[in-house]
């Protein structure tokens, strides 16, 4: 029987591919005669089945004259220019935050009175922590593992009598895993080593099966998790949808999910992973597990401060930035403070047919709801925000949301 389960990582020249399609959507948006070019050209990179190390080497395939060729070789050298500039930032960084600590201490050591003044418990944790997540972390080609991280909430059903099968399933497949506490996504890996060191892989998954990815569009949790896994610093997005059953009684229509996920696909640049049931979930994870174990394994890994991260080569790239996951776990805690913004956007999220495309480019414009009822009020305009361009494709919010947000802010009840 044909399986539904794929593996989608192999792909020879990943960076040069999206580099192209950047450009290519540039080059619609303004209706210039480039595009045409271009969508021959990554027509025949995406056809083409060996790695491609330069520009210059592109020049073999249709589409790549000598000005794109050239534009991809500035590209790479700015990625080489890039992953030079993080590690310097990171060591002057952590300099800075060295200097700053002893500053601290040398303060606290002038203030004392005859009885002596410490640090309190807490400003010991503070600055203990701050070192601990400026401090530059290396791991030399071969001096780490790689492991996969499973959620807490995945390894038990939320019936008691039903016992959850991921651990077990993954234990039959001999994945090397550990359970814990994830503060996003349900699925990570990480490289670590001897130290106690651990830095995120550069992929992230979040499963749902059919019935729970229903329940969670109807309560808005799939715009929030969506919204938090592309703020989280993790560049490559993955929706593993498992089918439930015969997908009958979901709550939703069967089209309606197929929109919401492939929303998600083109507008999130999530990718989409659909398998036939919990043990064909469990087998693609396995697979991408010794994908990204062989993947690594020749590459030499550093910490990163900045998020973002993980954006790189696989082919040309020896040198690896990552976030550790000590700085994962804190900055997507959703106990982490929010800023006005954050709140006014989770908000927004909870309105019906407000889509995180329509929100993010109204929180754009009006970064608090203050300056979004401001706005109406010297408006008297119900229809102020029907033109705001939403998304990729720029398409007006339209009059009808325009309308609802007037009346959700200015109605009586």
């Amino acid at each position: 029987m044909e399986t539904r389960l794929e593996v989608r990582l192999k792909e020879p020249n990943p960076l040069f591919t999206q580099w192209l399609q950047r450009w290519l959507e540039q080059a619609e948006k303004h209706d210039q005669k480039s595009q045409y070019k271009l969508r021959q050209a990554l027509e025949a990179l995406k056809t083409y089945p060996l790695p491609l190390y330069s520009g210059r080497e592109c020049a073999i395939l249709r589409g790549f004259g000598k000005t794109l060729c050239q534009m991809i070789d500035n590209e790479i050298a700015k990625q080489q220019e890039s992953q030079v500039s993080q590690v310097d930032q990171a060591q002057d960084y952590q300099q800075e935050v060295a200097k700053v600590v002893k500053e601290v201490q040398k303060k606290q050591q002038q203030q004392k009175k005859p009885k002596e003044k410490k640090l309190t418990k807490k400003q010991r944790e503070e600055l203990e922590a701050l070192e601990e997540r400026t401090r530059l972390v290396e791991m030399p080609r071969g001096s780490f593992s790689v492991k996969l991280l499973v959620d807490i909430q995945e390894t038990s059903g939320k019936n008691k009598k039903v016992l959850d099968q991921t651990r077990s399933y993954l234990e039959s497949l001999q994945v090397q895993h550990e359970v814990r506490r994830l503060t996003v996504g349900d699925f990570l890996w990480l490289a670590h080593d001897s130290q106690g060191n651990e830095l995120v892989l550069p992929y992230i998954v979040e499963r749902k099966r059919m019935d729970d990815l229903a329940s969670s569009i109807r309560d808005g949790r799939f715009h929030e998790q969506k919204h938090r896994l592309k703020q989280c610093g993790i560049p490559n997005l993955i929706y593993l949808i498992e089918d439930y059953g015969q997908n009958e009684h979901l709550g939703l229509p069967m089209d309606s999910l197929k929109q919401a996920w492939t929303n998600a696909k083109i507008q999130n640049n999530i990718q989409i992973i659909r398998t036939e049931n919990h043990y064909r979930s469990m087998l693609y994870l396995s697979n991408l597990t010794k994908h990204l174990t062989q993947l690594f394994a020749s590459k030499e890994l550093y910490s990163v401060l900045e998020k973002n991260c993980g954006q790189f080569n696989p082919i040309n790239d020896g040198r690896v930035g990552l976030l550790k996951f000590r700085s994962l776990y804190e900055d997507s805690s959703r106990s982490a403070s929010l800023t006005v913004r954050e709140v006014f956007l989770q908000q927004l999220l909870q309105l019906h047919s407000l889509s995180l495309e329509r929100a993010l480019a109204i929180v754009e414009l009006y970064p608090t709801p203050r300056l979004l009822i401001d706005a109406f009020e010297e408006t008297q305009d119900p229809n102020l925000l029907a033109t705001i361009p939403c998304g990729p494709l720029s398409r007006p919010l339209g009059a009808k949301l325009s309308k609802l947000l007037y009346e959700f802010y200015f109605s009586d009840f």
